[in-house]
């Protein structure tokens, strides 16, 4: 064991190469642009010595750095495609620290101080103190956004390409949520200053701003979109006065508003947003749309909201500790008081979440609140049926190329009643048959909507719409019913009775790095 490698041992925090090695190849990687298909990503590891292409995954490419390994395979840059075998990539990133547990926290302080410190004279970059635990760099550019970012695992450099085609939001979308996201996203305090939007407008040509009451429209220079297309940040929770914590970046028209339309605008907006900030914290989202979170760390840190609810997108700003709160307390106290009652699913603060370690900055909630157990067969069905909704319109857009499993275990069901969900596939039900008579049982389930299929039964909804969550939730009640599960008898629903289990997103039920997650409007305990 070298010198280097024996001192990486003795400390908590691992370095994947010494400070100089690592300052040299941010200077690399900042120094590209455009590195964005398979062809680009072949010519840039030729033309270096010691890169080359370690693995080749299903929807990941790695690029090993170093001739020379270091701690524990040398620097290597990732990059992930933006669907499975997919040849375009959405990110790359290059983990430089890992912090093993426990590390003590000055130590990981002091380590995140010095690779700031160091990494501070590569070009011209912007301090971001609201990530990184106040040592976050920023480098834009016109073709991508490098970030050094950190949670409480690790720190890493990440790249994102900046959207180049928009086709269903207005077209100067990329550029305003350039100008301004960045600056809403390190606002002191979440609240962004009058002065500070009037600066932005007058360093990029073309904007024009202007105030009203608790509000400012920012508008470019083409006339042809209608004032409700202005983007408009506005004030709407006590702070400094002249300050906006809110940034409406979508309203849509008062036309009919479909799925697919929706969706594929906030896509834009979500992937515009990553452009500038990196990956989110937390992906996810609930009845009312898409939730996704960058979340400070500590006790007093903020976290910036991507919202789509009913007919507008907007980024806000809250304070973590009191968002998290209300959201443990209604999640808490919130339920049907009986099982004659109404449930609240269509109520939950958010559906489902993810949080994914290895690329999300900042740190999660404390406490985690658990789902909405539901009581009867009537609360299930709008329970997977606001679920099976939010993952439809919201997977395709935050995972691409995902996919979502789980079983619903009962005594009743021999081998359980299996969902699975794919962003690509669209949606599979999986059953045994019912006790009885073959033939009767199958002509009973046929005319249920079940197809048979080997020795089991399926249902196919190969293109999910809006109303396939509720075709969805209502055969699986159907069938449970039909199978004597009913809840009606006080314990038919009950804790251990019908239960969900191997819930899972992609291969993994376990992710890496204490990465979750998490379908709190699914009704039913997990396992």
């Amino acid at each position: 064991m070298n010198a280097e490698n024996a001192e990486n041992a003795a400390s908590a925090v691992a370095w994947v190469a010494d400070l100089p090695t690592i300052v040299e190849l941010v200077r690399t990687l900042h120094d590209l642009d455009g590195c964005w298909t398979r062809a680009d990503v072949e010519r840039l590891v030729e033309a270096r010595p010691g890169w080359r292409i370690r693995r080749d995954l299903q929807d990941l490419l790695v690029v090993g750095l170093q001739a020379d390994l270091h701690w524990p395979l040398g620097a290597e840059l990732f990059f992930g495609a933006t669907a499975p075998k997919s040849d375009r990539y959405r990110r790359a990133w290059v983990p430089l620290l890992d912090f093993r547990l426990p590390t003590p926290e000055q130590e990981r302080r002091t380590a995140l101080r010095t690779l700031s410190e160091a990494l501070r004279g590569i070009g011209s970059p912007t301090a971001v103190p609201t990530a990184a635990d106040g040592f976050g760099l920023r480098w834009q550019s016109a073709g991508r956004t490098m970030l050094l970012q950190a949670n409480d695992r690790r720190a890493w450099i990440a790249i994102q390409p900046h959207v180049v085609e928009v086709r269903h939001a207005r077209p100067d979308l990329p550029a305003v949520v350039a100008a301004f996201v960045p600056a809403l996203h390190d606002a002191p305090g979440g609240f962004l200053p009058v002065g500070t939007v009037r600066r932005i407008a007058a360093e990029h040509p073309g904007l024009r701003v202007e105030f009203g009451d608790g509000y400012a429209d920012i508008r470019t220079g083409d006339q042809v979109f209608a004032p409700s297309f202005a983007t408009r940040v506005s004030f709407v929770r006590p702070g400094p006065e002249d300050t906006y914590d809110v940034l409406d970046l979508h309203r849509f028209d008062d036309l009919p508003l479909t799925l697919e339309h929706r969706r594929a605008v906030f896509g834009e907006v979500f992937r515009a947003v990553c452009a500038v900030l990196g990956e989110p914290t937390l992906f996810g989202g609930g009845p009312d749309g898409p939730d996704v979170r960058w979340r400070e760390a500590g006790e007093d840190g903020r976290v910036l909201r991507l919202l789509c609810e009913g007919r507008r997108i907007r980024l806000e700003t809250e304070p973590a500790a009191e968002l998290e709160e209300g959201e443990r307390i209604a999640f808490e106290y919130g339920g049907p008081t009986g099982s004659d009652g109404p449930s609240d699913f269509p109520l939950l603060r958010y559906s489902w979440q993810l949080h994914l370690p290895h690329q999300a900055p900042g740190g999660t909630a404390d406490v985690l609140p658990g789902g909405r157990l539901a009581l009867t067969l009537p609360h299930l069905r709008e329970g997977l049926e606001c679920l099976l909704a939010a993952w439809i319109e919201q997977l395709p857009v935050q995972r691409p190329g995902e996919n979502v499993t789980f079983a619903i275990a009962a005594p009743q069901i021999s081998g359980g009643l299996s969902v699975a969900y794919s962003t690509e596939k669209g949606v599979l039900l999986r059953v045994g048959p019912r006790p009885g008579e073959p033939a009767e049982v199958a002509a009973a389930m046929a005319a249920d909507g079940w197809q048979p299929s080997g020795s089991r039964f399926k249902a196919e909804f190969r293109s999910p719409t809006r109303a396939t969550a509720g075709e969805v939730a209502g055969l699986i009640a159907a069938e449970l019913a039909a199978r004597g599960i009913s809840g009606d008898s006080g314990y038919g629903l009950g804790p251990g009775r019908v239960t969900a289990r191997r819930l899972a997103l992609g291969a993994s039920r376990q992710l890496a790095g204490r990465g979750f997650f998490r379908a709190t409007g699914l009704g039913l305990e997990t396992s």
